[in-house]
């Protein structure tokens, strides 16, 4: 009978023989890598108001080209006759598009020590999960964000493509600070149903500031059969407003001052120029916007994925949380087809 040497073990892996330089790859994707995502799940919001294309990118590519498909006109037959179709109009023959480039990638990491004592406890667990999570997510939230306000800036601002005269109702809302009335909901469904026939498939995103106006729309929050739902007065979650789910977003691009947005990489921010209505330097504020899903498309080719390593130079293990991905906003000017209407606070 052999003896075997009790000390050959590596108690960190679990395993026997030589102990890998990568220890923590033996335990942390599958305790570290749901944890971060479920968090990554739990705080990320722009998720919920666009049109996931990551399947397109899950094996390979970088790039999903998206036709901008029209309807296309009618036309009269006759037996016997070549049917014509339509390639004027936005029909199927349309040579416009649009581009997800996958183009974003961001990590965060931590150096956590004594990684098994950390995994043991849940409560540290948790804590650094969470950390790397929200910082995933809000990354990606800001980058969404900053997609929706450049494509806003086009249509807002006199040098990239000027609103007519009527521009305080051609493409937005004009809101009287950072409340929001009755006769701005009136009018936004109006401009909707104009759109697409029905609220269907859109999302009210509102800034803090907005946000918390609902709480004075008297005709709003009281009663059973509020459309803010029964028990708003007392939980402050709005839920559904005239058939839209509500969101509230801390996003740099809402409800500022109105200047420029200084790019910020540690939280995902990009630079955006302040939105104008006019020639002139007035700094127009966006408080909150409605967005259909069909003017929002997104794709990851990873997402909030987890790596780890051991860093004998520190004692630690390093852990990383990346993310790969890319997205764009579809919108048009007052012509037609808006799939952003925007509440602006005019400067």
């Amino acid at each position: 009978m052999a003896f075997t040497d009790p000390l050959d073990v590596n108690v960190h892996s679990g395993g026997t023989g030589a102990v890998t330089p990568n220890v923590a790859d033996q335990f942390i994707p599958e305790v570290w890598g749901q944890a971060v995502f479920d968090v990554f799940e739990q705080k990320i919001m722009m998720k919920n108001l666009g049109t996931d294309l990551s399947p397109n990118v899950a094996s390979f590519g970088d790039k999903i080209h998206l036709p901008h498909i029209g309807v296309p006109e009618l036309s009269a037959f006759t037996q016997g006759s070549e049917i014509a179709p339509d390639v004027t109009s936005g029909g199927s023959m349309t040579s416009q598009e649009s581009t997800v480039t996958i183009s974003e990638y961001n990590v965060a990491s931590v150096y956590v020590p004594d990684i098994v004592d950390v995994q043991a406890n849940y409560d540290l667990l948790s804590i650094y999960t969470k950390q790397l999570g929200y910082a995933a997510a809000r990354g990606f939230d800001n980058y969404m964000h900053y997609l929706v306000a450049d494509n806003l800036r086009g249509l807002l601002t006199s040098d990239t493509g000027a609103v007519g005269a009527d521009a305080d109702t051609s493409i937005h809302i004009q809101t009287t600070g950072s409340a929001l009335s009755a006769a701005n909901l009136s009018s936004l469904m109006a401009i909707i149903l104009g759109e697409t026939g029905t609220t269907q498939g859109w999302n009210l995103v509102l800034s803090p500031a907005m946000y918390a106006s609902l709480a004075s729309l008297a005709d709003f929050v009281k009663g059973t059969a509020s459309p803010l739902g029964a028990g708003f007065e007392s939980t402050g979650n709005a839920g559904n407003l005239l058939g839209m789910p509500v969101w509230v977003a801390q996003s740099p691009y809402m409800g500022t001052d109105g200047g420029d947005v200084s790019a910020d990489a540690t939280k995902g921010i990009k630079a955006v120029a302040d939105l104008e209505s006019s020639g002139t330097d007035d700094n127009d504020i966006v408080y909150g916007y409605a967005i259909h899903d069909s003017a929002l498309y997104y794709a990851f080719s990873k997402e909030a994925k987890i790596t780890a390593s051991y860093r004998h130079a520190y004692l630690s293990t390093l852990v990383t949380v990346e993310s790969v991905y890319g997205g764009c906003a579809i919108n048009t000017d007052a012509a037609g087809d808006r799939r952003i209407v925007a509440l602006v606070d005019y400067e």
